[in-house]
């Protein structure tokens, strides 16, 4: 009834707000680039009406409120040539005008390297707790083998990686599993591999990265602490390209191209194919025989990745599928661990004409299967998830600046998950659930008239208020969870004030316990049916975050930031690794306490980029017994990053003797340089050792004067008492890059890991008594070549 009672509510409020607003006439549609690629902040305006506005996220521009007769509209934006279309519009008339800007024929001194300019304040959007960024910015890292997403999310504000190998990502105080990553509106379940370097995700067919760390709005749910929302690129429409690197870890291929070429208008249709195969495991041996004491890196796996783009200049669907595999062989050590996730779906949006909704749309589905063997258990691991997830929302541009969605979004998945602890004791769940959610969010930006010397008048955004909520209903639990959101934004000249809050819930928990140091099994669970210590009258998790924020501009070309956040996790879900007897639960209630700042600085020209990160955290767990804090808790994060591009290429000849653009347009230098410092992680310290004997299948009549015993430890009494020492990396990287016949782009580029081979602990090793570190100094040398 509850779930019911959501569709009909939702959908009734989406059908109401259709007819709302869209009474007045308007011009709107998509600014894009020749490659049908959304323009984000471009300008398109009406000068002889002084009207004008931006395109929002998805290069979606809106004119509304025009009177009748003809207009020539401008559109334009850095780093693009200025288009001119000229509209005949009859009184309350909605049309859709495409506009496709062609990259203009120089180098500016302020390259935009991201889609908003380097130190300059975006009044219209809140941006607190939130981060976007695009492939650019990925490459300009120093990379082990390729660049890659995983690599840079560790040098993000209010991140926290564990390790080199079987490292995990966590987010301002949440684990894994409570944070969602999207792909296209695609759940992805694993997104990272086993190897703490390398994501399922190749950059080179990613459009732009949105990392909410806090205080996400209502159109994402179903997580208690961050969000991952990743944006794919089209295929090229024009012309057929590829791109192919090779280096000791990776192969990576992609090949990309039109099946119908797009007119000028835009339109046509495109394919995108790529493919990564890690051969790490057999190449280690080979160029770095050192490695984990000649056992070398014994990880190995496949990406891949294709998608169809069908578009008519204003419309488009696209039609995509995955599949990764990872393995992990550690012989006798840690563990054996393989997993394999596949996925497809769909996806749209639609301008209707005469109508001023934007509608868009999809569906997929997506499988995760992984089984990990370990020295250190008898029975294996065995997880599995398989589901589905879609939605529709529709959404307006009001006033040209002011954006109004709502939304419904249904979700159903399996899940099947099996583990037996060291004294033999199986937990054992299978489950099916499906949820069903609706949410409205209302953007308004509060504009007033600024007066100037020059006795002109100016529009100034004074004040962004975006509340929105949602209503998320838990099938399995049979709870309707309202979650309101609120996100604000105050801007007086040169200096801006952010504030985001807001209720969030989630289903599914890790089979991994917070406890684990070294965890490579992602096992995945959906809320149990009884929980121990229940703090709430259902058994979901639950979250609560507060965040503020300030920005400031100095000078041109930089960007200061500092935030303050909050998340009371006021109902976690651990798994209960300290079972002793069968009438134990299976799953104990925690309370979880996460707080922290970070202040961020970066500074962007043409030819240099400087960016700098620091952080200081706590968290805190409560399992009613102690309060401990988990084995992600870093108090100090210090990242360093830089880049210097040197001599980009100019113009070239063609056949005829005429001046062109270079096809690729790159520096034929270019210098990396890393470093990351982060505070110890905590541990649980050993007290000693003992001969544990095993009573299971003889009971009091075993003869313990023959049996061989198995090595046990005894730990102290205080939950995560210890810290390791410091971690601390320099990573350093130069690129050399030659343009062949304006056509083809060679690039040779050297890399420098752990350049001073500092010996940073992954572990210990308590059966052993030694440390297991992470990667010492690790040169690479790869090749690239596009076309």
């Amino acid at each position: 009834m509850n779930c019911r009672l959501i569709f009909v509510f939702s959908f009734l409020i989406i059908c109401v707000t259709t007819s709302v607003f869209g009474q007045s006439g308007t011009v709107r549609g998509p600014v894009v680039d020749r490659n049908g690629e959304p323009i984000v902040n471009a300008a398109v305006f009406i000068p002889e009406l002084k009207k004008g506005a931006y395109s929002n996220a998805d290069g979606i521009y809106s004119l509304d409120r025009l009177p009748e007769g003809s207009f020539q509209i401008w559109a334009t934006s850095a780093g693009y040539d200025t288009v001119k279309q000229v509209v005949e519009l009859d009184a309350g008339q909605k049309t859709n005008i495409q506009f496709v800007l062609e990259e203009i024929g120089f180098f500016s001194e302020e390259v935009e390297i991201t889609a908003e300019a380097v130190g300059r304040i975006e009044t219209k959007e809140v941006k607190v707790g939130q981060v976007t960024f695009s492939p650019k910015e990925i490459n300009l890292l120093p990379s082990i083998g390729a660049p890659d997403l995983m690599q840079y999310l560790q040098v993000l504000p209010g991140i926290v990686f564990t390790g080199d190998q079987g490292g995990q990502v966590y987010i301002r105080g949440g684990t894994p599993i409570q944070n969602m990553t999207l792909m296209d509106g695609m759940i992805n379940y694993s997104p990272f591999h086993s190897i703490g370097l390398f994501s399922t995700f190749d950059p080179d067919y990613i459009r732009s990265v949105e990392v909410y760390s806090a205080g996400f709005p209502a159109k994402y749910g179903g997580r208690v602490s961050s969000i991952i929302d990743i944006k794919t690129r089209n295929g090229n429409f024009q012309d057929y390209s590829g791109k192919l690197n090779i280096n000791p870890f990776s192969t990576n291929a992609l090949i990309e191209g039109p099946i119908k070429r797009a007119r000028r208008q835009g339109g046509g249709s495109s394919f995108l194919l790529s493919y990564r195969k890690n051969y790490i495991d057999q190449t280690g041996n080979i160029f770095y025989p050192h490695l984990n004491d000649s056992l070398g890196l014994p990880y190995n796996f496949t990406d891949l990745y294709g998608k169809v783009t069908i578009s008519d200049g204003i419309n488009y669907a696209n039609v995509y599928g995955f599949k990764n595999t990872d393995n992990v062989n550690y012989g006798t050590a840690a563990a054996d661990i393989g997993w394999v996730s596949n996925g497809g779906g769909a996806n749209f949006m639609l301008l209707p004409q005469g109508a001023g909704a934007i509608i868009r749309g999809g569906f997929s589905s997506t499988s995760y299967e992984v089984g990990l063997n370990a020295a250190s258990e008898t029975f294996p691991r065995n997880s599995r998830i398989q589901g589905f997830n879609g939605g529709l929302d529709v959404s307006y541009i009001v006033n040209s600046v002011d954006e109004f969605s709502a939304g419904l979004i249904f979700l159903g998945f399996s899940t099947d998950y099996v583990f037996t602890n060291s004294l033999g004791f199986r937990t054992s769940s299978q489950a099916n659930n499906s949820e069903f959610a609706g949410y409205f969010d209302y953007k308004k930006v509060v504009q007033t008239k600024r007066f100037f010397t020059t006795k002109r008048d100016s529009v100034w955004d004074l004040m962004v208020i975006d509340p929105s909520v949602r209503l998320h209903y838990f099938n399995d639990q049979s709870h309707v969870a309202v979650e309101p959101r609120l996100r604000v934004k105050i801007n007086i000249p040169r200096v801006s004030f952010s504030f985001a809050t807001g209720s969030y819930t989630q289903n599914l928990l890790s089979a991994a316990s917070d406890r684990d140091v070294v965890n490579f099994f992602q096992g995945i669970l959906s809320a149990p049916s009884s929980l121990a210590n229940r703090q709430k009258d259902h058994n979901l998790q639950t979250a609560y975050h507060l965040l503020g924020g300030v920005e400031v501009e100095l000078i041109p070309n930089m960007a200061v930031q500092l935030e303050a956040w909050m998340k009371d996790f006021t109902q976690l879900t651990n798994i209960n690794r300290d079972k002793l007897f069968p009438d134990d639960p299976n799953f104990i209630t925690e309370l979880g306490f996460a707080h922290g700042y970070d202040f961020l600085i970066k500074y962007q020209t043409s030819k240099l980029y400087l960016y700098g990160t620091y952080g200081w955290s706590k968290v805190t767990r409560n399992d009613f017994k102690r309060i401990y804090p988990p084995v992600f808790d870093r108090r100090h994060t210090i990242n360093v990053v830089g880049s210097l591009r040197l001599k980009p290429f100019g113009y070239v000849q063609d056949g005829s003797g005429r001046k062109r653009l270079p096809k690729f347009k790159e520096h034929a230098w270019e210098f990396g340089l890393r470093w990351t410092l982060g505070s110890g992680f905590p541990f649980t310290q050993t007290q000693g050792y003992f001969e544990k004997l095993d009573f299971f299948d003889d009971g009091a009549q075993t003869d313990i004067a023959i049996q061989n015993g198995d090595l046990a430890l005894i730990l102290a009494d205080q939950l995560n008492g210890g810290r390791l020492p410091y971690y601390h990396r320099m990573d350093l990287s130069a690129k050399r890059r030659w343009l062949i016949k304006n056509s083809w782009l060679l690039e040779l580029n050297f890399s420098l890991i752990n350049t001073y081979d500092r010996k940073n602990i992954f572990y210990f090793d308590r059966v052993r008594f030694t440390p297991i570190y992470q990667l010492p100094v690790l040169p690479t040398l790869g090749l690239t070549i596009k076309y």
